[in-house]
Formats: C-alpha cells, sequence, structure tokens
C-alpha cells in the first residue's frame, strides 16, 4: 500500500484470487447506493464451472443486479483467455453510462491481463478517469506494475477491507 497522496480519484483493492476483495467492493457499492450516492460499473461475480467443466466468469451490474457472463465456455481443458469480446462490448456500455450519468462512483471488476496489455476495460478505465468521476477497481500483486504505469503512480492502493474504501472515499474532493 502506498502512503503518498492521490492525485486523481482513482483506486485498486489490492487483491489475490479468492472471493473476499470482491465481497468487499459489493458491500462498500451496496452501502454507498444506499446513503443515494450513483455508483455505476460491474463488480466480480464468485467463480463458477460450466457443465463441460469450463471456467465461468460472470460480472454483476451494480446498478440493476444483472449478470453477465463474460467468458466462453470451451471445455474444461481448454487453456489461456477465455474473454468472450461481445460481453466484454456490452460490459463496455455499462461502464460508459457511469459516465453518461456523471456517477459518483465508477467501478470496475478488474485490471487484469487484458487491461495490462492495454485491452479489456482499460479504455473504459483511461475515458472514467478524463472526466473527473472517481474509479475502483481491483488488481492482483502480479499486476501492481502494470498499474502502476497505467496510472502514471497517482492511483491510492488499498487493503480489501471495508473501512479503507469508505475513508479513500470520504477523503475525495470533487
Amino acid at each position: 500500500m502506498n502512503d503518498k497522496p492521490a492525485c486523481i480519484a482513482i483506486a485498486a483493492v489490492l487483491h489475490d484470487n479468492d472471493n473476499q476483495t470482491d465481497e468487499t467492493i459489493w458491500r462498500f457499492v451496496k452501502q454507498l447506493q444506499q446513503q443515494g450516492r450513483r455508483v455505476h460499473g460491474v463488480v466480480q461475480a464468485p467463480q463458477t464451472y460450466s457443465h463441460t467443466g469450463a471456467r465461468q466468469m460472470t460480472i454483476i451490474d451494480v446498478t440493476d443486479d444483472r449478470r453477465l457472463t463474460i467468458s466462453q465456455d470451451r471445455g474444461g481443458a481448454a487453456r489461456g483467455c477465455c474473454v468472450d469480446p461481445g460481453a466484454l462490448a456490452e460490459a463496455s456500455a455499462i461502464l460508459r453510462r457511469a459516465g453518461d450519468d456523471n456517477a459518483d462512483l465508477a467501478v470496475i471488476n478488474r485490471f487484469g491481463k487484458l487491461e495490462v496489455e492495454g485491452e479489456g476495460f482499460a479504455a473504459d478505465m483511461l475515458a472514467l478517469m478524463s472526466t473527473g468521476i472517481p474509479v475502483l477497481t481491483a488488481v492482483k500483486p502480479k499486476h501492481l506494475d502494470a498499474w502502476r504505469n497505467f496510472t502514471g503512480g497517482m492511483a491510492t492502493e488499498l487493503q480489501p477491507d471495508e473501512t479503507a474504501l469508505r475513508d479513500w472515499y470520504a477523503n475525495l474532493s470533487r
């Protein structure tokens, strides 16, 4: 976790492969919405497996709790990226609404392998950052250097703790 103040309203929750981080972000989003905040974006749902044994990645639209599967079922033995480009395009529309609606916070499930390569939700993140809308995402330690490069080292890094999320959001000045 870095101690320097953020110059832009963007934060990354550092996470491993467990669901604790996603659950923490989900609870935080729901608390903000109960307070009347306009929170848009997507949160990672717990990983499941299809009847073929393929890993299924699902995200949840935080505005209406709709679930969107963003992976292709290529079978349990498949290796490599299984992200469905069509589903990512649909999810990108969810993120664009955050900018259109001038959200109080935009949540993006991950800064992961695709974003490291400049794909996935990277362009959406940059677009949201350019509007001044606060952005919250999750980053694995293996992608932390790429994240710091992507944000110019100006993002806040948070532990997966609701108090850390609340403190970060409370300290934002828009």
